[in-house]
């Protein structure tokens, strides 16, 4: 829609979002180990300045699952419109929904995290950093495409820069991005890389976690050495099985679970 309309024609075409934040399958999963998680979709591509011809192609934000349906891209739009137009409004919207989501979380005993860029690339710590002080009870985690943020954010865990402590990134690997990929997981970092048809056990010398169990990427240092990188690993969905641009990474060989079933 932008290509053809600037943000203040989408408002006045759809209206402003009257919520921000919302749920998904995956974020869902994040039941199972305590957390109560909510995730802001944006239109996808139009604030992801690390994107790629692969990543937009099968970007979730419109290939998968209740994501391709009109409703939810109009929704998608009419917050990406607000947050052009207005951020002062959007962020106010923004921190209804947050407390929302804390009061929520606290009636239910569990933890509350949200993803802010579930189909966007924002830097919220530079822009928005203030989020992150009032809400010092959320967990906030997020994939991204720029490695300068993944830097300053394995940096900050030795005190080496500011970076808010309650803010977890995970690099998202795409074509062309092997290489710092490979620097990030040598300085300790997630490195998150879609396979098909299966998830190895290891890749680029490195354990593979599971990501598909729970959104939660927080607790991934629950699971290795908080010095060590690991890649988590996602599966293939919607439009990504039928990926060329090397975006998906496809695996050969019997599945990690049949492998070790075989072998018992």
């Amino acid at each position: 829609m932008f290509q053809h309309f600037t943000p203040q024609e989408v408002l006045a075409r759809l209206g402003p979002p009257r919520r921000l934040l919302s749920t998904s399958a995956k974020s869902e999963k994040s039941r199972g180990v305590g957390v109560l998680s909510r995730v802001l979709y944006l239109t996808s591509g139009v604030f992801c300045p690390g994107a790629t011809a692969g990543c937009l192609g099968v970007c979730l934000g419109h290939s998968s699952g209740r994501m391709t349906m009109l409703q939810s891209a109009n929704a998608r739009d009419r917050r990406t419109a607000l947050y052009a137009e207005d951020q002062e409004y959007f962020l106010d919207l923004l921190r209804c929904d947050l407390r929302q989501l804390r009061e929520d979380a606290r009636l239910e005993g569990m933890t509350p995290a949200v993803r802010l860029n579930g189909t966007s690339d924002i830097p919220w710590e530079r822009l928005h950093g203030e989020l992150f002080v009032e809400f010092q009870d959320l967990e906030f985690y997020d994939y991204t495409k720029v490695a300068a943020r993944v830097r300053k954010f394995i940096l900050s865990r030795h005190g080496l820069a500011d970076f808010p402590p309650n803010y977890h990134l995970t690099f998202s690997a795409s074509e062309g991005s092997e290489a710092e990929a490979r620097e990030l997981l040598a300085g300790g970092a997630g490195v998150a890389v879609v396979f098909w048809p299966h998830l190895p056990e290891n890749h680029w010398g490195y354990p593979v976690l599971n990501g598909d169990k729970h959104d939660a990427r927080f607790l991934d240092s629950e699971h290795v050495s908080e010095l060590e990188g690991y890649v988590v690993g996602l599966a293939a969905k919607g439009a990504a099985h039928e990926d060329r641009s090397g975006f998906v990474v496809k695996t050969a060989g019997e599945p990690a679970w049949l492998k070790h079933a075989n072998a018992a």
